[in-house]
């Protein structure tokens, strides 16, 4: 299972390039997101996690692009091409998957998400969370028909019998998607050159 780590550089997560990164892609998997904007760093801080946003990618069939199903605040629940993080998101990304899910199961988590496509962005119940964990008097907001990232997952997972965990009554924040002892990681892209460079010395060195 995946356990909490303090950076994904300092994980020991396997390091691949992005060629790899997309060869080990397996339709259902999930990718947690380590982002360097202001909004993304917020939500690393405050949850204590490297990570402030998770998605699944998948591959429609005699398709040979990878897309998305993800919550963002700008577009609400969508489908998005999974290139915009790979090729070029600003910040480090970790594959991990869930095996315990079959294809059946993970096609019934994807349609789960198809139906609430185009749902609005639940960033008040997110902002929410993260100030009831700063202020225990500050209630936590639930909004109806919104979901923010790693709440999408959850709700996702329902469909597949094997529910990621929900601490408490809240939604799970993409560090509770993490740590869920079904989850499993694969692998990290580094997108800074420092590391990318790192990767190829060790690649000529093999």
């Amino acid at each position: 299972m995946a356990i909490h780590i303090s950076s994904v550089v300092a994980s020991g997560i396997p390091r691949v390039s992005k060629d790899d990164f997309y060869n080990l892609l397996v339709g259902g998997d999930l990718v947690f997101c380590s982002g360097r904007e202001e909004v993304s760093t917020c939500i690393e801080r405050m949850t204590d996690s490297p990570f402030s946003h998770v998605l699944m990618a998948w591959l429609p069939a005699h398709a040979n692009q990878w897309l998305t199903i993800e919550a963002t605040m700008n577009r609400g629940v969508h489908v998005g091409k999974l290139s915009d993080y790979v090729d070029v998101y600003d910040g480090d990304l970790v594959l991990a998957r869930r095996p315990i899910l079959t294809d059946h199961e993970k096609i019934a988590e994807l349609n789960a998400g198809f139906t609430v496509l185009e749902d609005s962005y639940d960033w008040q119940q997110e902002v929410s969370i993260v100030a009831h964990k700063l202020i225990a008097a500050v209630p936590v907001i639930h909004p109806d028909n919104r979901y923010y990232c790693s709440g999408l997952m959850y709700l996702m997972s329902l469909a597949s019998g094997h529910p990621l965990q929900k601490p408490g009554p809240n939604l799970p924040t993409p560090e509770d998607n993490w740590t869920d002892a079904t989850v499993l990681p694969v692998c990290a892209m580094l997108h800074s050159a420092k590391h990318s460079e790192a990767i190829g010395a060790q690649r000529r060195a093999a």
